[in-house]
């Protein structure tokens, strides 16, 4: 009976002190995001958004290690309202992702009550960096860039801090996004900018938007500016990349099928925009699905087909494509490999000899895709949308 009791004391006891860590971490509000907004504009605070996904390791451990904590809950409860989203589930959290542009987990917010972003931090950290962030974000208040931006701040220096800023924090949407309300502001002298230039070449993704439709009319006037080979190439990356043919597919349960008349009207519609060579890039997008669906064999011979008489660049992207998605079948890769050596042969630029180089040892030396790694520039021809090399 005494042991009963002492277990029952034992377990009263750890709920206690559960509860007291709770109430000494971060104070979490209970609502909707508009609640939110209404509850910081009462009280005279900012909204802090712990933005995370179920499956996100670090994300677990800020809540298990980090927001109990006294001291971060002192100073969290003081000056914000508390908010936790899953940016994965729900129609708030997907509509808070898409908003605020979220591309990694954990992604920790710092909003106005006007709902401005006024400082965002990526990825888990100890107790007196994070403080250090919400000091931060406290800080900078309402002169955050996207709120002095929004409310018509143009100053040259401004606009290139906010623009390096989101391509810090790999903000791809943030950046075409701004881009295109500069191109509505400015015209198509956004795309001679050097700086303006690499960040769409970087970030720019959506065919429709005004400035992609803009590039595309003007492609041969940035020649001068850019290079031909700088500008051909985002035309590819644009039109003929994986994320462009993962477009063309329906899902039937868990089975991808190719969409026969989408992809009609999308090669349609790069005749219509008289793409440069777009009969190739069409090809390419066919190669794509290919290799996609292990048809190895095949995506070789198109290959062949398609680059008796290409260049350089078209022969390193082809075969980048084929070093990335290509699996344990070394033969295939092999084969491929013949036409790195080949735009080798053709004396390219220095971009292209030395990620040429690069691709050619991979396919010669695994059955296996290259995956990277630390201080890995990755491949320019498969670029990561939002990140700089």
């Amino acid at each position: 009976m005494k042991k009963i009791l002492w277990m029952l004391l034992l377990a009263v006891s750890c709920t206690g002190f559960v509860r007291a860590q709770e109430s000494e971490g971060i104070q979490f509000f209970h609502g909707t995001w508009e609640e939110a907004l209404q509850q910081a504009k009462k009280e005279g605070k900012m909204i802090f958004i712990d933005c995370y996904a179920d499956w996100c390791g670090p994300c677990a451990n800020m809540v298990k290690t980090i927001f109990p904590l006294k001291e971060v809950g002192d100073y969290f409860n003081r000056h914000f309202i508390n908010l936790k989203c899953n940016m994965e589930k729900g129609e708030e959290g997907i509509a808070l992702k898409k908003r605020f542009d979220v591309v990694a987990y954990p992604t920790f917010l710092f909003v106005t009550s006007e709902g401005y972003v006024a400082h965002r931090s990526l990825g888990a950290m100890k107790a007196d960096a994070f403080i250090a962030r919400a000091e931060k974000a406290v800080a900078i208040g309402h002169n955050g860039y996207e709120e002095r931006f929004a409310k018509g701040e143009r100053d040259e220096a401004f606009l290139k801090e906010y623009v390096n800023e989101m391509l810090a924090l790999h903000s791809a949407d943030g950046v075409e996004n701004l881009l295109n309300t500069l191109y509505k502001e400015q015209g198509s002298k956004v795309l001679r900018d050097k700086d303006y230039w690499d960040a769409f070449v970087c970030c720019a993704a959506d065919i429709n938007a005004p400035l992609s439709l803009a590039f595309v009319k003007e492609y041969k006037k940035l020649y001068k500016v850019h290079g031909e080979y700088a500008v051909l190439q985002k035309i590819r990356n644009l039109y003929a990349s994986i994320g462009c043919a993962l477009t063309l597919y329906d899902t039937q349960g868990r089975k991808e099928v190719v969409n026969e008349e989408r992809k009609q009207a999308y090669f349609d519609l790069m005749k219509e925009r008289k793409l440069p060579d777009y009969k190739v890039l069409q090809q390419e997008v066919d190669y794509i699905i290919l290799l996609r669906a292990g048809k190895y064999e095949e995506a070789y011979a198109l290959g062949e087909q398609s680059l008796a008489k290409a260049d350089a660049r078209e022969l390193c992207n082809w075969a980048t494509l084929g070093e990335r998605m290509v699996r344990k079948n070394k033969a295939i890769r092999e084969k491929m490999a013949v036409w790195v050596k080949r735009a080798l042969e053709l004396q390219p630029n220095a971009e292209i000899e030395e990620e040429g180089k690069s691709v050619l040892h991979d396919l010669e030396t695994s059955d296996m895709p290259f995956n990277g790694g630390k201080g890995s520039k990755g491949r320019s021809t498969i670029p990561m949308r939002g990140y700089r090399r």
